[in-house]
């Protein structure tokens, strides 16, 4: 009975934040905008490679801010990394764009399928308006942005796996 319980307060949850994120202008920033073209940016990758989010197009994209002193940010990404495996091969990526100004070693090397970049001097982070963490915007295969989903959730919950394969 715990366990159902909790899966509902899991599902009730999930469904809210994608519901504080309904389309419209974002919360935090009058330059990005639900139904609107997600900003590019091109920022390095933990090795030193430049990635830019242009280079996804035709896939869905997360574009998720965290940080290692953020305990929501480190709970979500088990979660994230089931989500991308659920996906065919390529079709969901997950770019996750840490704001620190140097990412601790222990995070260097996570065994997550995820794009992990360094957002050093905070420009993106700022052009997304991404004030609270985790914040994760999720980008259409066209490179619309569609949600905005701020705070940590299951993202492979079966509530969100439907919505991102109804982009």
């Amino acid at each position: 009975m715990k366990r159902l319980v909790r899966y509902i307060c899991a599902c009730f949850l999930t469904l809210a934040a994608l519901a504080v994120s309904a389309p419209g202008k974002a919360q935090d920033d009058a330059s990005i905008r639900i139904d609107a073209p997600a900003p590019d940016f091109r920022l390095p990758t933990l090795a030193g490679e430049g990635k830019s989010l242009a280079q996804y197009r035709g896939k869905i994209v997360l574009v998720n801010f965290w940080a290692s002193w953020c305990p929501y940010c480190r709970e979500e990404m088990p979660s994230m990394d089931r989500l991308v495996k659920s996906f065919p091969k390529g079709n969901l990526v997950v770019v996750a764009v840490n704001v620190e100004k140097r990412v601790p070693e222990r995070f260097r090397k996570l065994p997550f399928t995820f794009v992990f970049l360094s957002d050093a001097n905070g420009l993106v982070q700022q052009t997304y308006g991404a004030n609270r963490l985790p914040d994760t915007f999720i980008v259409d295969r066209k490179g619309v942005l569609r949600q905005r989903v701020t705070g940590g959730i299951a993202w492979d919950s079966p509530q969100v796996v439907a919505y991102l394969k109804s982009l």
